[in-house]
């Protein structure tokens, strides 16, 4: 009897000591999430549309009080760059906030949230979908902003930055048609409005002619969107102009987006 409980206690400590070297050897490196997000609408509008990028205030607002409560830092674009390029430490609970496209909704909505629980974010915009036009706001999230919106909301939300998702690319084939003379020419356009250096693919689609592209004409970093091998977690090894990004959209349940947080990949 004491023979057997003498080898069901080494058992369980070889299993015990297994699991925790398993957990260390997946946990070693640091990865970073970072979270992609697009348009909002309020609670009281939600059932007018059923696309999944367009995510309720009140749930976006609960994940952002998840990240503050659990003491998450959000970083900039420069300081994820810093990290990435190891010349900086930054915690280990660390976050970089991203929204596409360029939505009014992002101003209206998303931004006051920001600002109250104090996270900084990042606006991905395609640059031909902004315009002078300013419009009323009206709970509309297929809406984007104006320039004196963006304007606006650097005096207003100076945890926001502003960044390119590209000039006119933004149609599912356009990067994969393009010339790189196209291609540069997009990017150049871009700049005359927002000399930014990230840069986020429009639906996620890169290729050599883009990547080198961008690494010609000043970029330091560009970010791909899921699905597949793109929805991850991003680590100090993977290509400085292939950042994967986490799809943080409304059918992800609230269970969900804390397990993404917790788990290594």
């Amino acid at each position: 009897m004491k023979t057997l409980k003498h080898k069901i206690i080494i058992f369980i400590s070889i299993f015990v000591l297994f699991i925790l070297t398993a957990l260390i050897f997946v946990y070693k490196d640091q990865k970073i999430a970072v979270l992609g997000y697009h348009s909002f609408i309020s609670h009281k509008n939600k059932f007018n549309y059923q696309d999944p990028m367009i995510l309720d205030i009140d749930k976006f607002e609960e994940q952002i009080k998840y990240l503050k409560n659990h003491n998450y830092k959000t970083l900039s674009l420069e300081e994820f760059y810093c990290w990435k390029n190891k010349k900086c430490k930054i915690p280990r609970k660390s976050v970089l906030i991203t929204m596409d496209d360029g939505y009014l909704s992002n101003y209206y909505l998303a931004f006051p949230i920001l600002k109250k629980y104090d996270m900084k974010a990042t606006v991905f915009y395609v640059g031909s979908y902004i315009n002078d036009d300013n419009k009323e706001w009206n709970d509309d999230p297929k809406e984007f902003m104006s320039f004196e919106d963006i304007e606006n909301a650097k005096k207003e939300y100076p945890n926001i930055e502003f960044a390119s998702h590209s000039y006119d690319l933004h149609k599912m084939n356009d990067v994969e048609n393009m010339t790189y003379d196209e291609l540069v020419n997009d990017i150049n356009k871009y700049k005359k409005i927002n000399d930014s250096k990230f840069f986020a693919y429009p639906f996620g689609n890169y290729n050599d002619k883009i990547e080198s592209a961008l690494k010609n004409n000043g970029y330091k970093m560009a970010f791909t969107f899921g699905p597949k091998e793109n929805h991850r977690k991003a680590t100090l090894y993977d290509n400085n102009y292939r950042i994967p990004r986490l799809n943080i959209s409304d059918d992800m349940s609230y269970f969900k987006f804390k397990l993404r947080l917790i788990l290594p990949f």
